[in-house]
């Protein structure tokens, strides 16, 4: 089955990345109501002991998502408008499958919210990421997805 194709993904520039997290803050305060990484559907992890060396995280909206097809309840669905690979907090059983099938590891994008027992992960922001928005670097894109097959997930 052909799936929508996205309007893009999250792509970070770790050249210019310095580690503020505000791309978390502004993730998790405009989906949760609260400023707070561990509920970011975009994040950094920031390897200080070895020099400051930065890796980042986000959904790369594979064009063939393991997360939908491995998703138990059909929480995981493809939006119209953006063609985002989106999980609906209605439907989801915090299972975590989703976060088990999506090949992106060690840097997983889908998150674990315990409190309301759902995962969660980038929604590309109805097609305006705000992570990108407010990147106060500009280390934040909204990068096009290749025409054709696409293995966007395992770079």
């Amino acid at each position: 089955m052909e799936l929508r194709k996205a309007i893009g993904y999250i792509k970070r520039n770790l050249e210019t990345c310095t580690g503020c997290r505000t791309c978390e803050a502004v993730c998790s305060l405009s989906h949760e109501g609260v400023v707070s990484p561990g509920l970011a559907r975009t994040g950094i992890t920031d390897y200080i002991k070895e020099g400051h060396r930065i890796e980042g995280y986000a959904c790369r909206q594979c064009s063939s998502p393991e997360c939908l097809y491995a998703c138990p309840s059909e929480a995981i669905y493809v939006d119209e408008k953006t063609g985002a690979r989106v999980i609906n907090p209605d439907k989801c059983v915090g299972c975590k499958l989703c976060m088990e099938a999506c090949p992106q590891a060690p840097n997983i994008p889908i998150m674990y919210d315990s409190g309301r027992n759902i995962c969660v992960k980038c929604d590309l922001c109805g097609g305006d990421p705000l992570c990108v928005k407010f990147c106060p670097e500009a280390s934040l894109t909204l990068a096009t997805i290749p025409d054709g097959k696409y293995k966007i997930c395992l770079t």
